[in-house]
């Protein structure tokens, strides 16, 4: 018989246009061995999986490969009670793909017997598959290979795109092609076929499988996909293999309720009928794995570790298969750190220490609390907190925390305080003989008050003074003896005095006592001064001798003796000497004694100058006094007229003034130094002498005249003119001039006599 083109005109109304939306699905297939009719295996299908598969342009290619026979595939002529015939997959997707043998499927019972091999109708699918209307590719989710039981099902894995809210155009053409001996087209993923007439066996060429089909128009068939990806019509109750699919499963697994040793697992209920669920949690020493019938979703993991990470998987069962697991990673929560103690104190750090918590932990935070606030975090079990202010009251918190910072461990604190600054500039700053006031300024940040101790020092020992606390920067030390060494130390206190500062010390003195009975031993070149000492402490005395007139300082010795000399002195010189009581740089109110060398006679005294009534003496200083000021005393004396003066001079010269001309004096020179005098150096001159002629004439009362004219009368007469005559005259018994003596009642008698005047 020869071969009859089988020409079937297929009607594109059969596929109406469709809604589609396009979205990405990580959809699993499922090949399944044991044969079946079309229903068994479509309800074995929906009960295990999700549905039979759906074909498409993207998964055909992976579903065909490595097949060795037919296999059913989700489609029929019927779907749903009476639904359009050829329009929908068992899943309810649209019918957009079509990948038929030629001939396929037979529409109606043929009239003739027609040989499918020479005539064939074509409805060439479009090449769109998915028909996105964003165009855009299924994500690519590598395949998943899940074995369960002892099935030897083969599972495939894809992205594909879904059916939902996009609108698409029939994908299908009529087209009646003359069949050749080897046929490739569109979405069609055959490779050749070869066949007999009328119910002769169609034999792949590729794949070297043998599938028997027929020409019998079946009037409720259900597809086959051939081994080589051609779909063919069969009778339902027909026993083959099977694809199922179903899109894998993603759940969401939570931890919550975590605790040291506790935590409630959550998950989401798997697709369908789910069977069961098996956990699995694991830590490095921790493996559990529990069947969980119940379908609440919920378990309660207890007996775990502190601060440790748990992974959490579970599997829901169906079929007696693990369905895609739902993963959780959570951690316990840390324990509390024990013993937080603060170990060291600067001014701007502390250093702390804890010991770890039980159970395990990644780090610890530390929280600072105070000026300023700080965070930071370590992995040990100590920590250096720096950048904080001198004398900071501080709170640190601390506790364990596990690597992801998801849960932390309850708090442990302790407070601190900085170690407070040095005070700077501790000095004293005023000072009595019985008191010292120290002065300093305040440290850099904060401070409460100070702890001040005083001590004294004798002879190398100290003793106590007080201990004190004061919120003042300045204190005094009283009641102390003069010249004593006061020492105060101070440091910087913080409120509850766990801390204190480092210590500044200064030293002061009170003011040394001054001499008594300071007493001068002179002579004409030395001075010894003794006095008594004060009481008190002291170091030295400091003598010092000044010449009185100019004031100028001669020499100032140190002396820790009560006695101290000069020598090489000048004579007849007042000296001033000071004493003064030193102690360290203080010194005590001076005593001052002034007093003259013993005065040695002045050298050459001559006349340098002289007339009747002046007379200039010159002499020359002591060789011992020589350079300096010092006092004379002038003197002269006259025995006629037993005439004295006495005149005090600086100078090596003196003139006497208002002398008696004519008369012998006798003069002397003395150095005068206070109450004391040297001998004398003398020297006499007499004045220029000035003559006068007088004329005496006396009266002479005798009766007799003979007494008046008797010479021994006249001198008598004349002696007794000059001793009441003042200033004394002499009386020469010259002729001239004539004294004339009258007597009564006989005319006078007139001598001459020579007088002189002084």
């Amino acid at each position: 018989m020869g071969r009859i083109q089988h020409l079937i005109l297929w009607d594109v109304s059969l596929l109406p246009a469709v809604l589609v939306v396009c979205c990405v699905a990580e959809r699993q297939y499922f090949r399944q061995s044991n044969s079946s009719t079309w229903e068994q295996a479509r309800i074995h299908c929906q009960a295990c999986y999700k549905e039979m598969v759906s074909l498409t342009p993207d998964n055909i290619q992976q579903l065909v490969q490595n097949l060795t026979s037919s296999y059913w595939i989700g489609l029929r002529k019927t779907m749903n009670n009476g639904s359009f015939p050829w329009s929908r997959w068992s899943n309810g997707d649209p019918l957009t793909f079509q990948n038929w043998y030629p001939g396929r499927p037979i529409l109606s019972k043929p009239k003739n017997p027609v040989n499918i091999f020479n005539n064939y109708y074509s409805i060439r699918a479009n090449d769109c598959g998915c028909c996105c209307t964003n165009n855009s590719k299924p994500t690519s989710v590598p395949p998943v290979t899940t074995s369960y039981g002892n099935s030897t099902d083969d599972l495939f894995t894809e992205n594909v795109n879904v059916a939902a809210s996009s609108t698409m155009t029939p994908a299908v053409t009529t087209k009646v092609t003359k069949m050749t001996s080897v046929m490739t087209r569109g979405s069609t993923f055959f490779t050749g076929v070869t066949g007999g007439i009328n119910g002769t066996n169609m034999t792949s060429g590729t794949n070297g499988t043998n599938e028997t089909e027929t020409d019998v128009y079946i009037e409720e068939p259900c597809i086959a996909m051939l081994s080589f990806g051609l779909w063919f019509d069969k009778i339902c109750s027909e026993l083959l293999p099977y694809i199922c699919y179903e899109d894998r499963f993603y759940g969401n697994a939570t931890m919550t309720n975590k605790t040291l040793h506790n935590a409630t697992l959550s998950w989401t209920r798997g697709p369908g009928d789910i069977s069961g669920y098996r956990v699995e949690v694991k830590s490095t020493d921790y493996n559990l794995t529990l069947n969980h019938s119940s379908l609440n979703q919920t378990y309660d993991l207890s007996n775990l570790t502190a601060g440790t990470q748990y992974r959490v998987q579970v599997f829901p069962i169906k079929c007696g298969r693990d369905l895609n697991p739902q993963n959780v990673s959570f951690y316990t929560k840390p324990g509390v750190i024990q013993k937080l103690n603060v170990t060291n104190v600067s001014e701007t750090s502390i250093s702390l220490s804890w010991l770890a918590p039980e159970g395990n932990r990644d780090l610890y935070n530390i929280q600072v609390r105070g000026e300023p606030d700080l965070k930071m975090t370590t992995r040990t079990e100590s920590a250096l907190v720096k950048g904080l202010i001198p004398g900071g009251s501080y709170t640190f918190e601390v506790n364990a925390e596990v690597e992801d910072k998801s849960i932390e461990g309850d708090r442990r604190d302790t407070s601190s305080y900085t170690k407070p600054g040095k005070v700077s500039n501790l000095k004293q700053s005023a000072l009595t003989k019985d008191s010292v006031n120290f002065q300093w300024e305040k440290p850099t940040g904060n401070t409460s008050g100070y702890r001040v101790h005083a001590w004294r020092e004798e002879n190398n020992n100290m003793y106590d003074i007080f201990w004190n606390n004061v919120t003042n920067t300045s204190l005094t030390v009283g009641n102390q003896p003069s010249g004593a060494k006061i020492w105060l130390s101070v440091v910087a206190l913080v409120p509850d005095g766990s801390v204190e500062g480092e210590r500044s010390i200064a030293m002061g003195l009170t003011t040394p006592g001054k001499v008594t009975d300071l007493l001068l031993v002179i002579t004409a070149n030395t001075i010894k001064a003794t006095w008594t000492p004060p009481q008190g402490n002291y170091e030295a005395f400091s003598v010092q001798l000044n010449l009185t007139a100019s004031n100028e300082e001669v020499k100032t010795e140190n002396t820790s003796a009560s006695q101290l000399s000069f020598t090489s002195l000048k004579a007849g010189v007042e000296y001033a000497v000071t004493v003064t009581t030193v102690n360290g740089y203080l010194k005590s109110d001076p005593e001052t004694i002034r007093n003259f060398t013993l005065p040695l006679p002045p050298q050459s005294a001559k006349i340098d100058f002289s007339n009747g009534s002046h007379v200039t003496l010159s002499w020359k200083a002591p060789t011992e006094s020589q350079g300096v000021q010092i006092t004379y005393l002038v003197k002269y004396f006259a025995e006629f007229w037993n005439d004295t003066q006495t005149s005090e001079t600086y100078a090596t010269n003196y003139t006497f003034h208002e002398l008696h001309a004519g008369t012998n004096y006798n003069f002397e020179v003395r150095v005068k130094a206070g109450t004391q005098e040297s001998k004398p150096t003398q020297t006499s001159h007499t004045t220029s002498a000035t003559v006068r002629v007088r004329t005496v004439t006396m009266a002479c009362s005798s009766s007799e005249p003979s007494i008046c004219e008797n010479s021994v009368k006249q001198t008598e007469v004349l002696n007794n003119v000059r001793s009441s005559q003042h200033p004394p005259i002499t009386v020469h018994s010259s002729p001239d001039p004539p004294i004339t003596l009258h007597s009564s009642p006989h005319p006078p008698i007139t001598l001459h006599v020579y007088c002189s005047h002084f």
